[in-house]
């Protein structure tokens, strides 16, 4: 196990926006910069990187060696399924160093959609799309998001699923159909959810959303993206970095006073049980229970101990649902859960306290795991008092659980 042998020692950050002036690279080379500086490293001194494989990440490894004068890597690694790699990539990191094979590692997301298309459009990609070419110093590093033709999502284009929000949609619609929601219970939760987060980004200068409020009236009238979700019920599209420097525990300590352990993270792949749930035979049974309770077990810790928790939200259905898979509410609960205590400041689980990528920007998750640090360390701008254990967790069951 790796409980408590590396911890997260720096975190940085760019401007997220709807579009910005830098490219990929250069976002990824600012937050890099930024995390080493936080964690009081040089950045010669980093010898592993970890980030999502491409075409979610774009920016590679040599990329950033060359932009940052790093002497050598001695372990890079990369994990797959989009938003599922979260926990991965904490994993990577901290087996890396818990096997001696690197000292200082840095993980890092950055996204330039602007520049190179944008996740959640329905005309980009296909099976006859041309590959991606990442990488080309010439121009931005950031191509079309395409989906290789071994993928087979072109089982699931002719229908229609055409966009990822399109078949979130259907996690939703079968939720509803399977535990007996009305239309107006299941807008009210996922309003709900929406709501409060934009609450946590009001309050969040660093999200794109501060300075727009939204209430019940605008929510509802929001145009219908794919029902039941509303404009409101999907992530934001934007330009951003973040990154997040880990470390063997030991030398954590020497760094600083306040290091953020890691004390599980798990990753999850069982047969028909795949992320973005397009081959399962029940949109419901997307994790399997074992993972939680790994998760869970490896920390050390109980549900009840969880102070905060940073879910994946590339739709407002996601939160809900994590309640559930993640054990804070039974399957089919997590509604009336949402309705009777809410998931803002005074509830028993503060959730998404960034504003999350409904309202602060859209990194695959990472950003969470930065809003985890700042929660453990008492600096974030939502903060929870006390906190002391945070999840930070994606649907399909890839997730980390960290510690002050």
């Amino acid at each position: 196990m790796i409980r408590r042998e590396a911890a997260i020692v720096g975190i940085g950050q760019t401007e997220y926006a709807k579009a910005l002036p830098p490219t990929a690279w250069e976002l990824a080379v600012e937050a890099v910069l930024a995390a080493v500086a936080d964690a009081g490293v040089d950045v010669t001194d980093v010898d592993g990187m970890c980030r999502f494989v491409a075409p979610f990440e774009t920016v590679s490894e040599a990329m950033l060696v060359r932009s940052l004068g790093i002497r050598e890597l001695s372990f890079f690694a990369q994990a797959p399924h989009g938003g599922e790699a979260l926990g991965a990539v904490v994993a990577h990191a901290a087996a890396a160093i818990s096997a001696g094979l690197a000292n200082v590692v840095v993980v890092y997301r950055a996204i330039s959609q602007s520049k190179g298309g944008r996740f959640g459009r329905a005309d980009r990609g296909g099976p006859s799309a041309p590959s991606a070419q990442p990488g080309s110093p010439a121009a931005d590093p950031v191509a079309d998001i395409v989906v290789p033709e071994e993928d087979n999502r072109s089982f699931a284009w002719p229908y229609g699923l055409l966009s990822p929000g399109q078949l979130f949609a259907l996690w939703a619609t079968r939720y509803a159909a399977a535990y007996g929601l009305t239309s107006e219970d299941l807008t009210r939760t996922l309003g709900t959810i929406a709501i409060t987060q934009r609450q946590y980004a009001n309050n969040n200068p660093a999200a794109m959303m501060r300075d727009r409020k939204l209430d019940w009236d605008t929510y509802r009238k929001a145009r219908m993206i794919s029902e039941p979700l509303r404009l409101f019920d999907l992530c934001l599209e934007n330009d951003g970095a973040c990154a997040f420097v880990i470390t063997g525990a030991d030398l954590a300590r020497r760094l600083r006073d306040d290091p953020v352990y890691v004390l599980s993270a798990t990753q999850t792949l069982a047969p028909y049980r795949e992320p973005m749930g397009i081959y399962v035979p029940d949109l419901l049974e997307l994790f399997p229970p074992a993972a939680a309770d790994r998760l869970f077990g490896q920390a050390g810790v109980r549900r009840k101990d969880i102070d905060v928790a940073e879910f994946y939200d590339a739709t407002s259905y996601m939160p809900l649902r994590s309640l559930e898979s993640y054990g804070f509410a039974p399957d089919g609960a997590g509604w009336r859960y949402v309705l009777d205590h809410g998931t803002g400041p005074d509830s028993p689980l503060p959730v998404n306290t960034h504003g999350g990528h409904l309202s602060e920007a859209y990194l695959h998750g990472m950003n969470g795991i930065v809003e985890a640090v700042r929660q453990l360390r008492g600096t974030a701008c939502n903060q929870v008092p006390d906190a002391e254990v945070a999840l930070v967790g994606a649907p399909a069951g890839s997730a980390t659980i960290l510690a002050r």
